[in-house]
C-alpha cells in the first residue's frame, strides 16, 4: 500500500468514528438549552416565593434574603 492509500484508509476510519457523534451534537445542545431554561424558570419561581414573612425568625428571614441575593448573582454571572 502506498502512503497516500494508507492516509486515505486512516481518514475513512476516522470519519466513520466521528460522524455518528457529530450528528447528535445539535440535538444534545438543544436538550441542554431546554434544561437550562427549565432550571432558570424554576429558580425564578423559587425566588418569587422565598420572600421573608413576618412569621419568619430573624435568622430564617436573613437566610431567605441571602438566598435571593445569591440567585441574582448566579443569574448575572452566566458566561
Amino acid at each position: 500500500m502506498t502512503p497516500r492509500e494508507l492516509a486515505n484508509e486512516h481518514s475513512k476510519k476516522h470519519n466513520a468514528r466521528t460522524t455518528g457523534r457529530d450528528s447528535d451534537a445539535p440535538k444534545k445542545i438543544r436538550e441542554l438549552q431546554e434544561r437550562i431554561k427549565r432550571l432558570k424558570k424554576a429558580g425564578d419561581e423559587l425566588f418569587e416565593n422565598s420572600n421573608p414573612s413576618r412569621w419568619d425568625s430573624l435568622e430564617a428571614a436573613a437566610q431567605k434574603l441571602v438566598d435571593q441575593s445569591n440567585w441574582i448573582k448566579a443569574k448575572e454571572a452566566k458566561p
